[in-house]
C-alpha cells in the first residue's frame, strides 16, 4: 500500500473518500465538524438521528455528501474523548481501514491522524497508522489453491497533519511506519508456513536473501560448527528431527563504532510437536509464531542510521 502525507481542510479532498472521526455522546471531531458546516448540516443531521453515536470502532459510510470533492464520507467512532489514547487510536484506525478495504474504496484521506492522542506528538500518530493500516490489510493466500478476490482493494492512504510544518515529521514516520510494518508481515508470512515448508534451512535462506536484499551481513552456522563451538544445549534440541539445525546471524552496523549495539534474540522454532499442556495455559496459543520473532526487525533495522548491530536467530527443529 502506498502512503502520502498531506495537510489541508477535509471538505476540498477529491478523492474517493475522506475518514473522519465523532467522539462518544455524538460529538463531532474538528475534521467532522468543518465536512458538516461545508454539507450545510447534512452530518450533524445524521448524529443527531442516532446514526453514528460515537462509539469506538463503530463506523458510517456516507455517499455523495454536498458541499464536498470526496465520493465518500466515512464517520469513525472514537470513544470518549477524555480517554482517545493509544489504544483507541489503533482501534478507530484499523476499523476505518476495514472497512474502506471491504467496500471498494482503493483510496482514502484519514483525517484520524489529527486527532489528538495523550501524550503522542503528530509523528507517533502517523507511525502506528501506516502500521495498523497494514496489519489491517493482511493477507497469506501463499497456500490457497484458489486465493481469494478482494473487490478493488485498498491501495493508497493520504494521512492528514494538522499543519504544513508537521509534513516533514510525517513524512519520515510514514517511512518508518511502513519499515516496521514490512517486518512484521514477514515475520506472519514465516508464522503461517507450515512446518513441512518453514524449515531451519528454509529460514536461513530467506535470511540470506534478506541480508542480500536490505545490505546486511548474514552468517548461517551449520552442525559441525555448532559442534565445534559446543552448543550442546542447541544441538540437543534439533537431534529428535531428521531436518539439519542452522544457526542465523544477521548484523547490520550503521552507525559510529562508540555507540552502543543493540542485540535481538529469537527462538526460531520450526516445529514443535507438543508442551503447551505442561505450560502456562496464559497466550500458549501464540506459540505457532516461535519462528519469526526476528524477522520482523530486520526489514525495519535497515532503514535507521543508528546501528542494530546484530539480530540473532536460532533456526531449530524440535522433536516430531
Amino acid at each position: 500500500m502506498e502512503f502520502t502525507i498531506k495537510s489541508g481542510s477535509p471538505e476540498k479532498q477529491r478523492s474517493a473518500c475522506v475518514v473522519v472521526g465523532v467522539f462518544d455522546n455524538r460529538k463531532p471531531s474538528l475534521s467532522a465538524e468543518l465536512i458538516d458546516r461545508a454539507s450545510g448540516g447534512y452530518v450533524s443531521e445524521i448524529i443527531r438521528r442516532g446514526d453514528m453515536e460515537g462509539k469506538l470502532g463503530s463506523t458510517l459510510l456516507l455517499h455523495n455528501v454536498r458541499g464536498t470533492l470526496a465520493d465518500r464520507v466515512l464517520l469513525v467512532g472514537l470513544g470518549k474523548e477524555r480517554d482517545f489514547r493509544e489504544r483507541e487510536f489503533r482501534t478507530a484506525t484499523r476499523a476505518a481501514v476495514r472497512l474502506l478495504n471491504e467496500t471498494g474504496s482503493y483510496e482514502a484521506v484519514v483525517y484520524l491522524t489529527e486527532e489528538k492522542v495523550k501524550r503522542r506528538e503528530v509523528a507517533w500518530r502517523v507511525e502506528h497508522a501506516v502500521v495498523v493500516a497494514m496489519e489491517a490489510v493482511y493477507r497469506f493466500d501463499e497456500m490457497k489453491s484458489q486465493p481469494a478476490d478482494v473487490r478493488r482493494p485498498l491501495r493508497k492512504l493520504t494521512l492528514s497533519v494538522p499543519q504544513r510544518s508537521d509534513l516533514t515529521a510525517g513524512e519520515a514516520a510514514a517511512a518508518r511506519g511502513l519499515a516496521i510494518a514490512h517486518g512484521m508481515d514477514l515475520a506472519r508470512d514465516l508464522g503461517n508456513l507450515p512446518g513441512n515448508i518453514c524449515t531451519p534451512t528454509y529460514l536461513a535462506e530467506r535470511a540470506q536473501a534478506l541480508a542480500k536484499e536490505l545490505d546486511f551481513s548474514c552468517q548461517v552456522l551449520d552442525r559441525p560448527q555448532l559442534e565445534e563451538l559446543k552448543m550442546g544445549s542447541f544441538l540437543s534440541v534439533t537431534n529428535g528431527s531428521e531436518q539439519p539445525p542452522k544457526f542465523i546471524v544477521l548484523e547490520y552496523n550503521g552507525a559510529g563504532k562508540k555507540q552502543k549495539p543493540l542485540v535481538l534474540v529469537g527462538k526460531g522454532i520450526t516445529f514443535d510437536s507438543g508442551g503447551i499442556s505442561i505450560k502456562p495455559a496464559h497466550d500458549m496459543d501464540h506459540t505457532w509464531s516461535a519462528s519469526s520473532p526476528p524477522a520482523k526487525t530486520c526489514p525495519t533495522a535497515a532503514r535507521p542510521s543508528r546501528e542494530t548491530s546484530f539480530a540473532a536467530c536460532r533456526g531449530r527443529r524440535s522433536r516430531f
